[in-house]
């Protein structure tokens, strides 16, 4: 054979070897895991904030010992991601809540006894939304003394009170903790006292000469005033502010920082974001493909701190008062419990249910799964989200999600025709209470039907084929509180369907490869015989 035609059939057998592998290589690391969520990093931010206790029951502040402010902070944190504070103990027995009663008076009043307004107003939002009484902390009255505090001449919450680097005199910060305090603790705020914080206001929409950090603490305070809404042009322009300095990391950081993302900044704006309604997981939000929260989460160490250069407990608390996702607002009010049906139909006739409660307005299909406490397995596509691969005995492992097709787990909601297939996936799949959801095992055929009543009311089921029995609810315990994450922390991906997703994109994957192997091939088999000519 000429020398040139091994050499061109060498060739193309390279290439097709090389495309081989080139997609085989692209399929699996797309199905690399993406095991981390917000979740997951706020309960290992948590648990990192926890280590920081010391046996006063305070947490470590800037200077290595316990620090009032840091301590309000954490209290806010753990409240943000509804997590006990009463499990947050010392070896001594000691908690947060018993560290700032003792520190109390000291921390929000100078040697005369007068009061800070601001330092006064962070503690009692930490109060508050650890559900102590304002009126009687630390043997003092917080609200009366910051109710005091107010020059009705001007509006604001300030004081003479002087000490070493801090002061009384009137401020946006001050203004904003004080507002923000009373306003949780369920106090009528002037409108004289709102409207001082609103004319400080820069025209760029910003609070505290352009510093992110006061902006959002002052949008949270207004809204928490429930004096102004978030349609009023004061939070618009400052909303404006945030998309104007967000960076392209999808966080923010203030001037000084020289750290790519600030995570007080990143999580204070998006406390402030949340309470004016925005989606910060929505488009208008997200930079290349990263929202606020993934910037965030990228932020957290080994240790579970989350922030730049400098990553302590300050830093790891505010952060998740951010990527919890909920207002503080709503924590104050007592969450409603929901209820969700969930059956799971194998492939040997039986089905499985659970009646699963949860309080938040909504979770996802996933997370419905999730919570069943059934044993199952995922993988995650970035490029198409999760899809179930096992649950229980049944179906293949993550390694090998697809491996029984054309059997699947498909994901099913009820609808009022009977069961429709979910088009986007469970994780874009939304659960409302009273609403049921079903995962079925096989080739894609609709599940029996099943109800509401059937899984968490205890009405008798009959199974097709079978004599009518009696399915005994399983009664999930309602999650713990430091399981709930708001909706507007669910990360959105690009997706289909679990079972319509993956497995016709590897299918794809394969129609693309043999339609290269034949063009090949008849390209040297022409060759071949035009040689042999």
């Amino acid at each position: 054979m000429n020398p040139r035609y091994k050499l061109f059939i060498t060739l193309s057998l390279s290439i097709l070897l090389s495309l081989g592998l080139f997609h085989f290589f692209q399929w699996n690391s797309n199905l690399a895991w993406a095991a981390t969520d917000e979740s997951q990093v706020i309960q290992a931010g948590l648990a990192y904030i926890q280590s920081q206790q010391l046996p006063d029951g305070g947490i470590t502040g800037f200077n290595g010992s316990s620090d009032p402010d840091t301590t309000a902070r954490a209290m806010m944190a753990f409240s943000a991601a509804r997590s006990p504070l009463d499990e947050v103990l010392s070896p001594q027995g000691k908690s947060m809540l018993d560290y700032l009663t003792s520190q109390a008076i000291t921390y929000t009043h100078d040697t005369t006894g007068t009061v800070f307004p601001g330092r006064a107003g962070i503690i009692l939002t930490a109060v508050v939304l650890a559900g102590g009484d304002g009126t009687s902390f630390g043997g003092m009255d917080l609200v009366g003394e910051l109710e005091a505090s107010l020059q009705p001449a001007t509006g604001a919450y300030s004081s003479t009170a002087m000490q070493g680097y801090s002061s009384g005199t009137a401020s946006d910060v001050s203004q904003a903790w004080a507002i923000l305090g009373l306003g949780l603790d369920g106090y009528a705020i002037p409108e004289v006292a709102t409207n001082y914080l609103i004319n400080s206001q820069s025209p760029d929409g910003s609070w505290g000469a352009g510093d992110p950090d006061t902006t959002a603490l002052a949008v949270t305070a207004l809204l928490a005033s429930q004096n102004l809404s978030n349609e009023r042009e004061p939070i618009q322009r400052a909303i404006g502010y945030f998309h104007a300095t967000q960076a392209d990391n999808a966080g923010w950081k203030p001037a000084w920082d020289s750290d790519p993302l600030n995570a007080d900044s990143t999580g204070w704006i998006l406390q402030a974001l949340v309470s004016a309604g925005e989606d910060v997981l929505g488009q208008s939000w997200i930079k290349g493909q990263n929202s606020p929260v993934d910037a965030l989460m990228g932020l957290q160490k080994p240790d579970g701190s989350i922030g730049g250069t400098y990553a302590n407990a300050y830093t790891t608390a505010e952060a998740i008062i951010g990527m919890a996702g909920i207002p503080f607002t709503d924590l104050m009010n007592p969450p409603s419990v929901n209820r969700a049906g969930l059956a799971i139909f194998f492939a040997n006739d039986t089905v499985s249910t659970a009646c699963i409660s949860f309080t938040e307005s909504s979770i996802n299909g996933l997370e419905l799964l999730e919570r069943s406490d059934l044993d199952i397995q995922t993988a995650t596509n970035p490029n198409q989200g999760t899809v179930v691969c096992k649950i229980g005995q049944v179906g293949d492992s993550s390694a090998d999600c697809f491996g029984s097709m054309p059997n699947y787990w498909a994901y099913w909601t009820l609808g009022p025709s009977g069961w429709e297939y979910s088009a986007t996936g469970a994780e874009q799949s939304q659960v409302l209470d009273d609403s049921v959801h079903a995962w079925s095992w096989g080739s894609g055929a609709p599940p029996p039907t099943i109800t509401f009543q059937n899984i968490c009311e205890g009405v008798e089921y009959m199974l097709p084929t079978r004599e009518p029995t009696s399915i005994p609810v399983t009664e999930t315990p309602e999650p713990a509180a430091n399981s709930i994450i708001a909706p507007a922390l669910t990360i959105p991906t690009e997706t289909v369907s679990p079972a319509a997703v993956i497995a016709p994109r590897l299918t794809t994957n394969y129609i693309i490869y043999g339609s290269i192997v034949i063009v090949l091939a008849v390209l040297i088999l022409i060759l071949i015989r035009s040689h042999n000519k």
